[in-house]
């Protein structure tokens, strides 16, 4: 069974996305998802850690680091090892970000790390995106050029390659992965672009 943990701080705009690919590159597994909240059934999530071979999480960085609730989120993990609980789930990670660099992930992805050591948990891999904030509509815009073949979602063949190491539980190195399609200078022009439209929409509402 494979236990994914939901740690979004806000909604995205192609929200699901990680689920999605990996129930549909993971086969017949079973696959259980788990919104990390303030207020969650630790009973439950206990039940699940135990049956689980694999755990997923999900989780937006900002400021090098995902969000206090999910850092709680690991450390009650941690305090119920510690009580007694026994994890064999192997850990991999989706952590990404709307910089345009995956490696601004590799802080974030190493606290991680080391809550896997202190748990006892094994860590089994990191894919650490950078450029989340390419959504389809802004991708258009910049590749209009481009054949159709080559605007597919850059993340999807990474999240494919991702659920292979999950689905077989196994451990691999850590990757990070920019939008390379489009340059860094076109990716921040078009994101402040984005960013002042909605600001404008939000004013006049």
């Amino acid at each position: 069974m494979i236990l994914f943990f939901d740690g979004e701080s806000a909604p995205m705009p192609d929200g699901g996305i990680w689920i999605r690919s990996i129930s549909e590159n993971t086969q017949n597994e079973e696959l259980i998802s788990v919104r990390v909240e303030e207020s969650m059934d630790w009973n439950r999530v206990c039940r699940f850690l135990e049956d689980a071979q694999a755990i997923v999480l999900t989780a937006d960085v900002y400021m090098d680091s995902v969000s206090p609730r999910v850092l709680g989120f690991l450390e009650k993990i941690e305090q119920a090892v510690i009580g007694g609980e026994s994890i064999g789930a192997k850990f991999y990670a989706i952590l990404y970000t709307d910089l345009y660099e995956g490696e601004q992930t590799s802080i974030a992805m190493a606290v991680l790390k080391n809550f896997c050591e202190r748990a006892n948990i094994t860590w089994g891999r990191g894919l650490g995106i950078g450029g989340n904030n390419l959504n389809a509509a802004l991708k258009r815009r910049i590749l209009r050029k481009k054949n159709d073949r080559d605007m597919s979602d850059f993340r999807l063949g990474f999240l494919r390659e991702h659920a292979l190491f999950i689905r077989e539980k196994v451990q691999g190195t850590d990757v990070y992965i920019n939008p390379d399609e489009v340059s860094r200078g076109q990716y921040i022009r078009q994101n402040n672009r984005q960013m002042k439209k909605n600001n404008r929409v939000n004013f006049t509402e």
